[in-house]
């Protein structure tokens, strides 16, 4: 799927633009302000942001037009089966517990959803509809993620899920005519792909009306939305299930119940963890600025695992991107023409390998990792990785449920996940297909 012509033409003045500005400030030997700079950062965002919308419209286009199915008439008007949905939810949590509720109301409530969903649903049955809300609502986690789409998905029939590993090297002789060839035994492994569950709770208050909920229904869905394709990209990255000094919080020690670093422990290591500790000679110190030798020199530590550009991806955080506009050899969509649709959110790339630029990529300390509440974090990282050693697997999509707590007058809502993330070779210790440069200075 590639975006149009129209839309390239958008993003690349945009990013065009950005170039220009920094490159002239750096010509007159003047760093950029910070306000300068968080405006560029912005403006990036910005960019990513059209660049989604842009595949949207072209998945929805190609897959029955410009829309979802949406509600013709009534005071649901306009809204598709997935925002009908968290409706339903908090419909089903008033009625779990209609303890000082209008019943007339619930029961207007329950009438007028019927008919809107039949309207969104053409026929096709209400038991149809949860399907088809899951799937809606996963088509846009997965339009927004940056980092999920890099590596190949494993649907999970079961938790946990054996998988086959790539097999050993294969020996070749000389053919003689009417001469068996001699065999041989491949070595073969398998590795336990194991699903994590990532909850979530969201109490709200709320007027326990219909009214007040089809005014809640888009934000909801909107704030769901952004904080799954959040986390999903944030744990791939960062995921360290040590709890003490960890890579994103060097210096502290941290919980599952802890606010904004608990999802952390979920379970399984992130790419950044295989340089940082399970691999170290994977890391490199670049302690410099930003260069052309950077690039190279991370992808040299891939060995046989870097040579074909289509199988690699750099990540790397939004400062660093910042400072790499001036380096030659990186090149923008400016340059890149209609060719630079070959992976979401890339908005650069170095000799074939496309650069995805990630907010859940953050600056580091010197030493790679993110010290915990520190103000030396301000060193950059960038990620390679090949794409094809590293296997993404789901158990269980998002699922949404809604309960009500009367003493509060609240809606609680409670997301969840499950999901799985294993590098292919099965040894972590040796693997040599990721590597991180880090201690970028000047970012």
């Amino acid at each position: 799927m590639t975006l149009g012509t129209q839309d390239i033409e958008v993003i690349k003045r945009e990013v065009a633009g950005i170039r220009d500005f920094y490159e002239s400030r750096m010509d007159s030997e003047l760093a950029p302000l910070q306000e300068e700079v968080n405006r560029i950062a912005a403006q990036l965002g910005q960019v990513q942001e059209q660049w989604r919308d842009g595949e949207r419209r072209a998945l929805l286009a190609r897959y029955g037009g410009e829309d979802r199915r949406r509600v013709t008439h009534g005071k649901y008007r306009g809204m598709d089966a997935l925002s009908l949905a968290y409706v339903r939810s908090v419909l089903n949590a008033q009625l779990r517990e209609p303890a000082g509720l209008n019943q007339r109301m619930l029961e207007d409530w329950q009438n007028n959803l019927k008919a809107a969903l039949d309207s969104t649903t053409a026929g096709s049955g209400d038991e149809l509809v949860a399907t088809a809300e899951a799937s809606a609502l996963w088509s846009d986690v997965n339009l927004e993620t940056l980092i999920a789409p890099l590596f190949s998905r494993v649907e999970m029939p079961t938790n946990p899920f054996e998988i086959p590993l790539q097999l050993g090297g294969v020996n070749w002789y000389p053919g003689t005519e009417n001469t068996a060839v001699t065999g041989t035994a491949p070595a073969t492994a398998r590795q336990t792909l194991t699903a994590h569950e990532l909850v979530a709770e969201v109490p709200w208050s709320l007027t326990l009306d219909e009214d007040a909920v089809i005014a809640m229904a888009e934000e909801v869905r909107s704030s769901l939305v952004r904080n799954a394709v959040e986390v999903i990209d944030d744990v791939l990255l960062n995921a360290d299930t040590t709890a003490a000094n960890s890579i994103n919080a060097d210096g502290a020690t941290i919980t599952a119940a802890t606010a904004g670093k608990g999802h952390w422990l979920v379970g399984f290591d992130g790419l950044l963890h295989l340089p940082l500790v399970d691999n170290a000679t994977q890391a490199n110190n670049h302690n410099a600025a930003v260069s052309d030798g950077m690039f190279n020199e991370v992808r040299g530590k891939l060995g046989r695992y870097g040579v074909r550009p289509s199988e690699l991806a750099y990540i790397m955080d939004v400062s660093t991107y910042i400072k790499s506009l001036t380096v030659n050899n990186f090149r923008t969509l400016d340059k890149l023409g209609n060719n630079a649709t070959l992976l979401r959110g890339q908005l650069g790339a170095v000799e074939g390998i496309p650069v995805i630029v990630s907010e859940q990529m953050a600056t580091a300390d010197a030493d790679g990792k993110v010290t915990d509440g520190g103000n030396a974090n301000t060193k950059g990282r960038l990620l390679i990785t090949n794409r094809t050693q590293w296997r993404l697997g789901f158990r269980r999509e998002l699922l949404i449920e809604t309960t009500r707590d009367i003493q509060k007058r609240q809606n609680v809502m409670v997301v969840s996940m499950r999901l799985a993330f294993m590098e292919r070779t099965g040894n972590r210790g040796t693997a040599t297909h990721t590597a991180l440069q880090y201690n970028i200075t000047g970012v």
